[in-house]
């Protein structure tokens, strides 16, 4: 019933062959594209669409917690976002050889969404994952603005949300206006002030345009783009439909990663393409 299954041996041949796939499908090329566009120290494309393809997705994970291994230290604290691929980061984490005394915190305070895939669940895995600690907020993100006003000087709410803005490392995705608006449930008057002003990415509550401007920001309790400075950031999106995302985040903001999956590498490429041809 389970059909054909990969013994210990396969598997281990398996991703040898991944080497193979990246230069049947010029995936190195890909990469040298993304590093003219995006300001990063290392960017990854990984083979395939993410969307269509769950075991991408989890090549995506490996390929952050990769990044991970080399630049995590003794004693950090590490800011982790919510979503699905975030949670494809933590599936893919092995529990062993990793520094001591880390800390895991979320991101922001959690949406209205699967318990699995919140940031204080995904912080609370990672530790475990990782031999070390965390620390969680237990609050919701979309809460009203006086609400938030109100309880960001509650003393523990206040020294969590101090330790996540000492993070050294910061792992997080990119939205698209489309999947906030659903995940945020923002509600139709909001939804159309934000397509009004051109809003097209979404990065810890804070809304952005094509060319990389902050139109728009939900008040929310963690990290504001304006905390990444200094930080070893890492960034994981994929699908073609985070392609213009990407480019409205990325371009203004430096990082130490980006992992992204072929499909948004081709489609930034396509978009690109386009804004020469309607220059020339």
């Amino acid at each position: 019933p389970s059909g054909v299954s990969l013994t210990k041996e396969g598997e281990d041949i398996f991703h040898q062959l991944g080497q193979y796939v990246r230069e049947l499908r010029e995936i190195a090329r890909l990469e040298e594209m993304m590093e003219r566009l995006f300001p990063a120290r290392k960017i990854v494309v990984v083979a395939g669409d993410s969307k269509r393809d769950p075991a991408v997705k989890k090549d995506m994970g490996r390929a952050v917690v990769g990044i991970l291994r080399e630049i995590v230290r003794e004693g950090d604290t590490i800011a982790a976002g919510g979503g699905t691929t975030m949670a494809a980061v933590v599936e893919a984490i092995v529990p062993s050889g990793w520094p001591r005394n880390i800390t895991v915190v979320p991101t922001r305070g959690s949406l209205g969404e699967d318990v699995e895939i919140q940031a204080d669940s995904i912080a609370v895995e990672m530790a475990k994952l990782l031999g070390g600690t965390y620390r969680v907020l237990n609050v919701p993100d979309d809460l009203h603005p006086e609400t938030i006003s109100r309880i960001v000087n509650e003393p523990r709410i206040k020294e969590i949300l101090e330790l996540i803005k000492t993070a050294r490392i910061v792992i997080h995705g990119v939205g698209t206006l489309e999947e906030m608006i659903k995940r945020r449930n923002i509600p139709e008057e909001e939804t159309e002030l934000l397509k009004s002003l051109g809003a097209v990415a979404e990065m810890f509550g804070y809304y952005f345009d094509k060319e990389g401007n902050m139109v728009y920001y939900t008040p929310s309790m963690g990290i504001r783009p304006d905390d990444l400075h200094g930080k070893k950031t890492i960034s994981v999106a994929g699908g073609a439909n985070k392609a213009q995302a990407l480019l409205a985040v990325l371009k203004r903001h430096s990082r130490e990663a980006l992992v992204i999956d072929e499909a948004a590498a081709l489609k930034i490429m396509e978009i690109e393409d386009r804004g020469k041809e309607k220059w020339q």
